[in-house]
């Protein structure tokens, strides 16, 4: 619940801060990627994402269908990621291990330079700039909706979406993380805040995902319908 409530947190100031930049006298700026354009000029702000909105809409109902097959359950969620050739790796203190590079369990996007270094010399006992996408937990009991929202954004990620970019992804853990989140935005530019946002827009629809399949099921409606109301307001 923690998880969720941080996120939620997040997309009510991120959408803020980025409603006040709209306003301000910059340049046009443009960013494309995945499918998604934005375009901010001085005073308008542009997104176009009708082929991606298709996309999007594709993905989900396959998730759905894939998580109902399985049957909610979380280790055979892991197996087909497994059986699609991303690696997962079951490492003893996995979360302080990923805490050293700001990352927490589960899927863990492309990495480059530094951490890319690291996860390498720790996991793969080698030197290499490049580490590619897996998932990494500590072999404990896996709690299901939270594997759900990570074979989302797995799943999403593998399907080429906007935010996954590992810039994308580097600034968006960066401002998740930090105490003063203000002060974060404020050293990003435009395009920083266009590509933090499509980061965002990911991880939202992996949680919407959540809530709406969480919401169906017994024993779990009553705190997920909560959340689902302070989400709905949230239009980043």
């Amino acid at each position: 619940m923690e998880f969720f409530t941080k996120l939620i947190n997040l997309y009510k100031k991120i959408h803020l801060k980025f409603l006040k930049l709209k306003y301000k006298k910059y340049l046009k700026t443009s960013h494309n990627s995945g499918g998604v354009k934005n375009i901010v000029g001085n005073d308008f702000s542009l997104r176009f994402d009708c082929v991606f909105e298709d996309r999007k809409k594709e993905v989900q109902k396959k998730v759905e269908t894939l998580v109902k097959k399985a049957k909610n359950n979380p280790y055979r969620l892991i197996a087909y990621i497994e059986k699609h050739g991303t690696p997962i790796y079951k490492i003893e203190k996995a979360d302080k291990i990923l805490s050293v590079i700001n990352e927490t369990e589960g899927f863990i996007t492309p990495k480059r330079g530094l951490k890319a270094l690291y996860l390498n010399a720790v996991i793969n006992k080698k030197l290499s700039a490049k580490f590619g996408e897996c998932f990494i937990m500590r072999n404990l009991t896996l709690d299901p909706y939270y594997t759900i929202h990570q074979f989302y954004s797995w799943y999403a990620f593998k399907s080429g979406f906007a935010g996954y970019e590992y810039e994308a992804q580097e600034k968006y853990k960066k401002l998740f993380s930090s105490k003063n989140r203000s002060g974060v935005i404020n050293t990003f530019g435009i395009s920083d805040i266009l590509e933090v946002k499509e980061a965002i827009n990911r991880d939202k629809e992996a949680l919407d995902f959540v809530i709406k399949l969480a919401t169906n099921t017994e024993g779990a409606k009553n705190a997920f319908s909560k959340m689902l109301m302070k989400t709905s307001a949230v239009n980043v």
